[in-house]
């Protein structure tokens, strides 16, 4: 019987022996090729065989590995290695996430180790929890009350130190720790008022007074800073507010008669001074405010002795002499009325108000180059004062009638001359006004 084709066979020798032989027809190109992607299949295999090394190394962490873990962080933490321990307690948690002792623990730890920020979100997390809210809500908020205070502390110190930005900062990180403390609030209120933002401070004391509405000091620094702003109608009801929770406190008495005043209700400002006066007649600030409010209210005997107590206590007040003189010339005691002025402009050259008067009161007493000596320095002062030049150019034309009846007529038309600048000036300082 006849057989069919019969396979051929090869010999892996006479393989490799052609392979060989094919390879020496080769051109360098084809050969560099080859020799090329041998190197990167074997560049392949080396990094496929490091991957599967290094999964082989990151073994998953079990919740026995977490219970071992957890046994070495307590003992690490009586011995106060916190940093081992902290390593173990990583391990727990990353083992067994909802393991609520572990991550009071890290709490714990990172308060030992000034963590503050890490400290208060492993505080929350356990506080977020049922378990952890039951079993460690008393054992957590020591650490908070403590952590408050220091930052606290240090704000305060901070305020007294005048750098407010360090103040702000404690303060933020208090009020992370008990968001709850109006006390916070008020300080944080007033390192913002210091640093001159105004709104940021009324948002803070608005928060103090969401806390507590029963607390008066939060009303009256409320209060302040709305009169920073100028808001004198909230100003007002913030110190009304104040002193119907205290009711026998002069001084927050004295800041609404302050806001009364600014407000425009001077009938309302002279009855809270009064008020004030009554509760405390020895205070300075309350004796000055009432004497104003007197003087506003045109009671210049009442106003001149309550000023005059004030002076006894503040003699070098420029403020209160001011106002003790205006008492004194609107009484007709006018040599009082000077020296006080005189003085005033001797403590404070630029007090154009202070030479007004004087100004005025020099004409008055035909001291008439004593009055344009005076007028010169308010429209020096404030060139655009129309009653200053008004006055100035009065005064000029006294003197130059003054000088004409004396026969100066060169003096009298050089006077004459200055008085119709002086005049000239304040009709078009009114002219523009008008525009």
């Amino acid at each position: 019987m006849s057989r069919g084709p019969q396979p051929v066979r090869v010999s892996a020798e006479s393989t490799i022996r052609s392979n060989r032989e094919r390879g020496k027809a080769l051109n360098p190109v084809n050969r560099f090729l080859r020799q090329a992607g041998i190197f990167v299949l074997a560049l392949l295999l080396l990094t496929s065989l490091g991957t599967t090394q290094t999964y082989a190394a990151k073994k998953k962490i079990t919740k026995g590995d977490a219970k071992i873990a957890k046994r070495s962080a307590h003992l690490y933490v009586s011995q106060r290695l916190f940093d081992k321990a902290l390593a173990q307690l990583l391990i727990v948690i990353e083992g067994d996430p909802e393991d609520v002792q572990a991550h009071f623990m890290l709490g714990e730890i990172y308060s030992e180790k000034n963590m503050q920020e890490e400290m208060r979100k492993e505080f929350e997390w356990v506080l977020a929890t049922k378990k952890g809210k039951k079993k460690y809500a008393k054992k957590i908020q020591p650490y908070l009350d403590m952590w408050w205070s220091r930052n606290y502390n240090s704000a305060v110190r901070a305020i007294g130190a005048e750098d407010y930005g360090a103040a702000i900062e404690s303060l933020q990180k208090a009020i992370a720790l008990s968001p709850q403390k109006p006390m916070s609030y008020q300080a944080l209120g007033v390192a913002y008022l210091n640093m001159g933002q105004a709104q940021a401070g009324i948002d803070a004391y608005e928060k103090a007074v969401e806390l507590d509405s029963t607390e008066a000091s939060s009303f009256v620094n409320l209060g302040r800073a709305y009169m920073n702003l100028k808001n004198y109608e909230e100003a007002t009801q913030c110190f009304a507010r104040a002193h119907k929770l205290a009711p026998d406190n002069a001084d927050y008495l004295n800041d609404l008669a302050r806001a009364q005043q600014f407000a425009g209700d001077t009938a309302g400002a002279l009855v809270s001074a009064e008020k004030a006066l009554v509760i405390d007649p020895e205070n300075v600030g309350v004796l000055e405010m009432a004497g104003q409010m007197q003087l506003l209210g045109g009671n210049y005997e009442q106003a001149a002795g309550l000023l005059e107590r004030v002076a006894a206590h503040k003699p070098e007040d420029v403020d209160n002499l001011f106002n003790l003189a205006e008492c004194y010339r609107n009484l007709g005691r006018v040599d009082e009325a000077v020296n006080l002025f005189l003085k005033s402009v001797q403590a404070n050259p630029q007090d154009a108000d202070a030479w007004f008067r004087l100004g005025r009161i020099y004409e008055k007493q035909s001291k008439l180059k004593d009055s344009i000596d005076a007028l010169k320095m308010v429209v020096s002062l404030r060139p655009t004062s129309v009653k200053g030049w008004q006055a100035l150019s009065r005064s000029w034309a006294l003197l130059s009638q003054e000088q004409s009846e004396s026969g100066m007529n060169d003096a009298a038309s050089e006077s004459a001359k200055n008085a119709e600048e002086a005049y000239n000036m304040s009709t078009s300082l009114l002219n523009q006004s008008g525009e």
